[in-house]
């Protein structure tokens, strides 16, 4: 990856929480908990699962700068979002969390040296795992989790 790529995807992440709060802002406050289907989450279980993303997320950057070979654990987030009751959880908070982690995390990112974004570790459910990888994974992430929250407002009203 070239050094001005790694800057688009560094912009990328740092737009990511203002892109994903857009989102959610867009979606009545009615329908934030509304689910298309059973498999599907909500605008509001999306905004925490991003929380509890970016919190695991942003060590995992850091272990992978700054250990020998770390070993990353992978999690199940369809068990998060039923074990940690994401419906019961706070929209307010996470997106405070999702803003202040990134916020805490993109000075790291811009600072890193050529060399640390080749180090890797091992990640439980995905194996070989690098700095480089970490970031094609979260420079998109709440891009991603913005267009999920989108799409379950198009799908609400082409139901309704």
């Amino acid at each position: 990856m070239t050094t001005e790529d790694r800057t688009t995807l560094i912009d990328m992440y740092a737009a990511g929480y203002d892109v994903l709060l857009a989102a959610w802002n867009e979606v009545p406050a009615e329908l934030r908990k509304w689910r298309p289907d059973e498999s599907s989450w909500s605008a509001h279980e999306n905004i925490i699962h991003c929380a509890d993303s970016e919190t695991v997320s942003a060590t995992r950057i850091r272990f992978l700068i700054s250990e020998p070979n770390p070993i990353i654990t992978g999690y199940d987030q369809d068990e998060w979002a039923d074990i940690f009751r994401y419906h019961d959880r706070d929209a307010d908070l996470s997106l405070e969390t999702i803003r202040a982690v990134r916020a805490y995390t993109v000075p790291v990112l811009r600072a890193m040296p050529d060399a640390a974004w080749s180090a890797t570790g091992s990640h439980t459910q995905s194996g070989r795992y690098s700095a480089t990888d970490w970031l094609n994974i979260y420079a998109n992430h709440l891009h991603g989790h913005a267009d999920q929250i989108r799409d379950n407002l198009r799908r609400y009203r082409e139901q309704h």
